[in-house]
């Protein structure tokens, strides 16, 4: 039954964590909240000799139907390098705030 516990195991949650983007509709001003996952959402590239990783991301809110895409450059350290956002605007980039055990969750 090991076999069981690796499958479902949750590993070290800290060696890859998640980010937020906040970002603004041009059409309607909602700001909607993004969750990237750096694990599966960011390709690794190369500009000007140095190591990047870039995203590409089409959000949509609920308030309209507007396409928003993101295009961002990162350093490894996910600093934002350079970003290009057409149909909104990037208002923040932040840390997903790890739950508590200990804490009751609000959601």
């Amino acid at each position: 039954m090991k076999w069981l516990k690796r499958i479902f195991a949750r590993g070290d949650q800290n060696t890859s964590p998640a980010f937020l983007l906040d970002i603004r509709c041009d059409k309607c001003g909602e700001v909607i909240q993004v969750r990237v996952d750096p694990r599966y959402e960011l390709r690794e590239d190369v500009q000007d000799g140095r190591e990047v990783r870039a995203l590409d991301k089409d959000v949509m809110g609920t308030r309209c139907f507007a396409l928003i895409h993101v295009h961002a450059v990162l350093a490894s350290d996910l600093t934002v390098l350079a970003q290009e956002v057409t149909g909104g605007e990037l208002v923040s980039v932040r840390p997903v705030e790890r739950h508590d055990p200990g804490k009751p969750h609000r959601g």
